[in-house]
């Protein structure tokens, strides 16, 4: 929504109404107190609140090394291209060097397709894995404006992304390292 901004954490709050007419402040109506809750849910304790933060915190880092790897894995592939142009347009025999150029380019793609998501298959309207960057980007989105601890199914879905990105850095590592 336009300029929203993060939830109030639950407490007790008071509310106050006046009108000001040229310079003079009239009151509407006494002061009220209320409480916001969370449906379900106790109010957010010292701890829980710091639990809550610490996990988002977690969220966000993994989400900037998602992205960081993103961003890697997609200036190796344009890197790739041009490399192959290079390679076509050289006097001298490359076609090993073609190969092991596709090899590389076959493997980023993989890697690409688990952060990101298989693009062939959504545009033809098929079912595909759900990507990392999905995972963690809809953590993000649920955690944003919440004042509730984080669920469980939240918890797990963490660990997934965080598992599935360990290994696909890994395959990363390796391709910018000894590979390319």
């Amino acid at each position: 929504e336009p300029d929203a901004g993060a939830l109030v954490m639950p407490g007790t709050y008071s509310v106050s109404f006046s009108k000001r007419i040229d310079g003079v402040t009239i009151p509407l109506g006494e002061k009220k107190t209320f409480e916001i809750v969370v449906p379900g849910n106790s109010i957010l304790t010292g701890q829980n609140k710091a639990t809550l933060a610490e996990f988002q915190q977690k969220v966000s880092r993994l989400q900037r090394a998602v992205s960081g790897s993103l961003q890697t894995a997609n200036d190796i592939k344009s890197r790739l291209g041009t490399i192959k142009r290079a390679l076509q347009e050289t006097q001298a025999p490359a076609d090993s060097l073609v190969r092991i150029a596709i090899g590389i380019e076959s493997n980023i793609n993989g890697i690409l397709r688990a952060l990101r998501g298989d693009a062939t298959l959504r545009s033809r309207n098929e079912n595909s894995p759900v990507a990392i960057n999905e995972r963690v980007t809809r953590i993000v989105d649920d955690l944003r404006l919440s004042t509730s601890l984080p669920t469980q199914t939240q918890r797990d879905v963490y660990t997934i992304a965080g598992s599935d990105f360990k290994t696909e850095l890994a395959k990363l590592k390796s391709l910018v390292e000894n590979d390319l």
